[in-house]
């Protein structure tokens, strides 16, 4: 009922609205039936338009979901609170052979490391310095600490006792640190690098003669001696010559195998003659000189082969200079 009534309200304005908005009557032959047709016409044509529009769905949007952001003043990670960490260590500093010194074949050397204690437990001394990888250059397979207890937030300086190999070229040792119940608690650990380079040649020569009862200088390939002499053709009697060192020289009969100056630096040489006879030919001796040069000579003849005859030794010898 209600809705007839709207209907028919709306129906009466429009038709009084048509009559206002006709045609003046200036044409009389507008006037008549065709102006009311067009009135009824526009009526329907708004009655249509309104009923397409109350028959049409009302959209009604979705409810909007709704988005909790994270506070923009979240704490940094870095302020979270630090485990309790009993073993942990820090590298500071290499004290001594930095990476890439130049060390002479067999060459004795300490290592020293400076580690800091980044741990909250004291190192005491049991804990040691242990080899993990690479080349151990003659070092005891582990090492105490310290004599004396390392709190935390200190540092203490860490020695090895090492010897370069004897062959040229680059070496690397790694070390760890670990604790008095054999824990390994460094990661990556701290190493120790060197470079094994040929000592430079002093002087040199292929045949260096000395005769019986003379002496002969090594470090300038003279005899009679140019400055000290290394040593002397000694003769106690016609069947007993020798190779008496002089001045503070040294010497180690090395046998048949050509020597190379690692083995020389590595071998405990003496002061103690070495017989002269037949057999000493194609021997090789290692000896430093009266001024601190380490050498190597090898006996290249002695003649005449009686040795009770005055004879004449021949060498084949290079003295290296010392860096």
């Amino acid at each position: 009922m209600v809705k007839k009534l709207t209907v028919g309200l709306i129906l009466f304005a429009l038709l009084a609205l048509a009559g206002c908005n006709l045609p003046s009557r200036v044409n009389p032959v507008e006037d008549g039936p065709t102006a009311l047709t067009l009135a009824v016409q526009t009526v329907h044509a708004q009655m249509t338009l309104l009923a397409e529009t109350a028959a049409a769905p009302t959209y009604t949007p979705p409810p909007q979901a709704t988005i909790t952001l994270a506070p923009t003043d979240a704490p940094d990670p870095t302020d979270a609170p630090e485990e309790d960490i009993c073993d942990a260590a820090g590298f500071v500093d290499d004290v001594t052979i930095p990476d890439g010194t130049e060390l002479l074949p067999g060459e004795s050397f300490t290592k020293t490391w400076r580690i800091s204690n980044q741990g909250n437990c004291t190192w005491n001394q049991n804990y040691e310095v242990v080899f993990d990888e690479g080349a151990a250059m003659g070092a005891a397979a582990s090492t105490p600490i310290s004599k004396a207890d390392v709190p935390p937030g200190a540092e203490v300086d860490i020695s090895v006792e090492m010897v370069a190999p004897l062959e040229e070229g680059s070496y690397r040792g790694v070390w760890q640190l670990r604790n008095d119940q054999d824990v390994i608690f460094t990661i990556g650990g701290f190493w120790v690098e060197i470079k094994v380079i040929e000592p430079e040649i002093f002087s040199s020569k292929t045949s260096f003669k000395i005769e019986q009862s003379e002496e002969a200088d090594l470090d300038e390939g003279a005899s009679p001696p140019v400055k000290d002499a290394d040593f002397q053709f000694f003769v106690a009697s016609p069947n007993d010559k020798r190779i008496q060192p002089l001045n503070g020289a040294e010497f180690l009969l090395m046998g048949e195998e050509r020597v190379e100056y690692g083995q020389c630096n590595e071998a405990e040489l003496e002061s103690d003659p070495i017989q002269v006879d037949a057999d000493l030919v194609g021997q090789w001796v290692c000896y430093r000189t009266s001024e601190g040069r380490l050498g190597r000579f090898e006996v290249a003849s002695l003649l005449p082969e009686d040795i009770t005859q005055i004879q004449t030794l021949t060498l084949e010898y290079v003295t290296f200079r010392e860096p």
